[in-house]
Order: C-alpha cells, then structure tokens, then sequence
C-alpha cells in the first residue's frame, strides 16, 4: 500500500534493506486498519451505542498485521 524509499546511508547499515523497507510499509498499513477501526467506532458510539464494540476485530487485525511488520524489519537488521 506505502512505497517507501531509504536513505543511502541507511540501507548500507541493513542485512535486507528491501525487506525493512517492505515491513516499514506493512508496519504503515497495519497502522491506517486499525484507526480506521477506531474511526468507526467513533462514529458508532454517536450512532448506535450498543454496537460500538463491533469494529474490535478490526483493530485486532490491524496490531496483528502491525507485529508482522515489526517482526520483518528485526529479521532484516
């Protein structure tokens, strides 16, 4: 979803610079899915208050999809 580009002098520091790049983008989108999930729980607490706890498995998913990023960018230092 993110393209992201390192700094010369940082990608000469890293094992894998490709794969932390490719985890630093996964670590991004896991980020916009869970506050996305937020976002609509905001909006369901003013509209319908007894589901507001609907979206939890999106913000789930957005931490599990975060951690796999995180996990990618340990294995390429």
């Amino acid at each position: 979803m993110f393209k992201i580009e390192l700094r010369p002098e940082i990608r000469k520091t890293l094992k894998d610079p490709d794969r932390f790049a490719k985890g630093l983008s996964t670590v991004y989108t896991g980020l916009v899915l869970a506050m996305g999930g937020v976002v609509i729980m905001l909006f369901l607490f003013f509209q319908k208050p007894e589901n507001v706890l609907h979206p939890t498995w999106l913000i789930v998913l957005g931490l599990a999809v975060i951690a796999w990023g995180e996990w990618q960018k340990f294995r390429s230092k």
